[in-house]
């Protein structure tokens, strides 16, 4: 397969699952959701890269990355009708496993292909690994932070009714009950990423994406974040407390902290990082 078919497999690969007979009305919606998401994830991260200054191979590399990184996603939902991984299967997981049956990389240079396969592996990691390289860190973080850029954009147009059709899918299914666990609101209120095993009710599950906020590893992301209003619209579908106005100050204080120091990493990993694996990519 030829580098430049890499968008052709992947919209194939998609179409398949609507066009097995007569798919179901849920798995036509949830395909199109997660298609839609793939391809602007790869528009978010080459925004983040282009303010990172990126070269050309570092984009395209990166750009395959985002295009595959839900690839996993379609299989799931059409074999499990969830996106919930622990009522399935790890989705990044599986989405490696496709890309390898597939033999989607084999374009590419066998260190190429394995970084891409490591770095899809740990999108929706809790944790990234401490003993990765710094280039695959590198691009982890950045495919986190472009990841998160168009969820945020996906679960506020569900919690604000543009979308026309409800989803459950999106919400994970979670009950729509009133309150906030005190356990959620501390970690976010203390700048920590929220345990999703402590989520109780869909208002938890809003205040773990306002934590996103603490796992975002980019300046040019971090700016995007806030310029998009993101945790105002969904600070906006929460119920008002005491609890809320602290959280909404912790996450200017992050904003304040980061943005004013006009550095591009966040948390360590080199923007000027020059990818060696690269030739012939």
């Amino acid at each position: 397969m030829e580098k430049d078919e890499f968008r052709n497999w992947f919209d194939q690969y998609v179409a398949g699952f609507t066009a097995r007979g007569a798919a179901p009305p849920d798995v036509v919606k949830n395909v199109r959701l997660k298609k839609d998401h793939s391809e602007r994830v790869v528009q978010e991260i080459l925004l983040i890269a282009e303010g990172l200054g990126l070269d050309e191979k570092a984009r395209r590399l990166a750009a395959v990355m985002a295009l595959f990184h839900d690839i996993g996603r379609f299989e799931q939902y059409a074999r499990y009708r969830t996106f919930v991984d622990n009522k399935s299967e790890n989705h990044a997981a599986l989405g490696v496993k496709i890309l390898r049956q597939h033999q989607v990389l084999d374009c590419l240079p066998a260190s190429v292909a394995d970084l891409v396969c490591r770095v899809i592996s740990y999108h929706n990691r809790a944790a990234l690994p401490e003993d990765e390289t710094g280039e695959c860190l590198f691009y982890a973080r950045l495919l986190r932070d472009a990841d998160k850029l168009d969820i945020w954009r996906v679960v506020i147009d569900h919690y604000q009714g543009h979308n026309r059709e409800d989803n459950p899918a999106i919400a994970l299914g979670l009950p729509d009950t009133p309150g906030m666990s005190d356990r959620v609101c501390g970690d976010v209120v203390n700048g920590k990423i929220v345990d999703a095993r402590h989520i109780k009710n869909l208002n938890d599950f809003k205040l773990l994406q306002i934590g996103w906020v603490f796992d975002i590893n980019f300046t040019p992301a971090l700016q995007q974040v806030r310029d998009r209003g993101y945790v105002e619209s969904i600070c906006r579908t929460l119920p008002p407390s005491d609890r809320l106005a602290q959280i909404k100050k912790a996450v200017a204080d992050r904003f304040d902290q980061d943005l004013q120091g006009g550095s591009h990493s966040l948390h360590g990993a080199c923007p000027a990082c020059h990818v060696n694996l690269l030739h012939g990519f």
